[in-house]
């Protein structure tokens, strides 16, 4: 039996010593152009820029006519929109373990303090990593955004500055912090209906007062996983009722799993959010779902994205690694999975609010055993037969034969009252289940 859970999904939040919202119904947090006090937050941040910075600003460069040609701003003066991007791993042939990497880019973390997550389950401590140290090149880093990389490492341990590289030049320059085990927190929630949910905090690192103004990167990336995912939360699986009489079975599982999803979720919860704000500058959210390659994606959403193969990706094997110590066993490879995407992405002047991941996977199984069962079965069930017509036979030549003799030669017409009564049986028990489905 499952343990019941009190929503399926997460809620990713920021928690920042300014905000103002705590995210009652209807509050506008989800919708841009109304919140007027980050606007003026923002405009208090950048007015309160050092000389150097503002002396820079926006600069201008100019053909030989001198007219101007494109507006070019300096890496530490772009802003990128806020992104989610969710991963669950199913790896292994049971799915038994399968592990959760959340990774958050930041419109603009100095005013951030922390990002929340809410997830239904209970996490212990200890089963949350940050993977910021796994992206140390180049490689990895384009593994994950799927886009060619500048990675600049700078002097201090916690900010490497990285950025895409399009037509030979940098673009959406931001910095990936590498987080520590004193950056996060884990606070129990427990609801009304006794089940128990984990508030995870990841506090963010803030830049040293004495880090140059170029250096710095006005968005920050931060990317973490938790192990040990309860597959309840995200999937509800069922088998054929008459598994115990067929050679294979059907498994079929239905994949429902929400993020920032707030239909479903508990009051409560929503009600303890001091200073808690959805991103409001939200323009993607992806989803990954990576499992075994033999299920077959029966149907899904319609965010659905498409579905890759990971075989020729060694990047994967080393990444998906818990520590530098654990050896990556042949079943434990991800050259046999299958990564399946849901994507949500705003138009130009837009932002989103949600992603739900719908999909329905199925997956055909048989071992010696069920088919030595499957061919008992039939066995039995053909010795069962011929008993039932031979009883049945007796039933009707008794009768026969004590009313008008020898029954051998009323055979051919018992057999075919038999038959006849067989298939009115059969007929009636398939009306009967027809109806109650209805």
């Amino acid at each position: 039996m499952n343990k019941k859970h009190s929503f399926p999904g997460i809620l990713v939040r920021y928690k920042s010593s300014s905000g103002n919202c705590f995210h009652r119904k209807n509050c506008t947090c989800f919708y841009p152009g109304k919140d007027n006090a980050e606007e003026k937050e923002q405009s208090i941040i950048k007015n309160a820029s050092s000389s150097e910075e503002s002396e820079q600003g926006i600069r201008s460069k100019e053909d030989i006519d001198g007219d101007k040609k494109e507006e070019v701003k300096e890496p530490h003066e772009i802003y990128l929109d806020d992104e989610l991007h969710v991963n669950l791993w199913e790896i292994g042939n049971d799915n038994s373990s399968p592990f959760m990497d959340i990774g958050v880019m930041i419109h603009d973390h100095k005013v951030v303090d922390e990002v929340v997550i809410d997830l239904p389950w209970e996490v212990d401590r200890k089963d949350i990593v940050d993977l910021g140290v796994k992206l140390n090149s180049e490689k990895s880093v384009a593994a994950i955004f799927n886009e060619v990389v500048h990675y600049d490492s700078l002097a201090e341990g916690n900010f490497t500055n990285i950025s895409f590289r399009r037509n030979e030049k940098d673009k959406k320059p931001f910095c990936l912090f590498r987080l520590n085990p004193k950056s996060f927190e884990v606070e129990p929630i427990t609801l009304g209906d006794d089940t128990v949910c984990s508030r995870v905090l990841i506090k963010l690192p803030k830049y040293n007062a004495n880090a140059p103004i170029k250096a710095q990167r006005k968005s920050a990336y931060i990317r973490f996983r938790i192990k040990k995912i309860p597959t309840a939360v995200y999937t509800d699986r069922f088998k054929q009722i008459d598994k115990a009489l067929i050679s294979s079975i059907i498994d079929t599982r239905i994949i429902d799993f929400r993020i920032n999803v707030l239909r479903g979720v508990p009051e409560e919860l929503m009600h303890s959010n001091d200073n808690l704000t959805f991103p409001s500058k939200l323009k993607i959210i992806h989803c990954f779902l990576t499992t075994i390659r033999d299920e077959e994606c029966v149907s899904v959403s319609k965010y659905y994205n498409g579905y890759r193969s990971l075989v020729d990706e060694d990047i994967w094997n080393e990444y998906i690694k818990f520590d530098n110590s654990t050896i990556i066993k042949n079943e434990k490879t991800i050259n046999n999975h299958l990564g399946y995407q849901w994507t949500a992405k705003a138009d130009k002047e837009e932002f989103i609010k949600d992603l739900i991941v719908l999909g329905r996977f199925s997956k055909k199984t048989s071992n010696i055993w069920s088919i030595f069962r499957f061919v008992v079965v039939v066995i039995l069930l053909g010795a069962m037969g011929s008993g039932i017509w031979e009883t049945v036979g007796i039933f009707f030549s008794w009768p026969i034969k004590n009313f008008y003799g020898n029954p051998e030669q009323y055979k051919g017409a018992i057999n075919i009252i038999i038959l006849m009564l067989t298939a009115a049986a059969v007929y009636l028990i398939i009306r009967n289940h027809r109806k109650k489905e209805k």
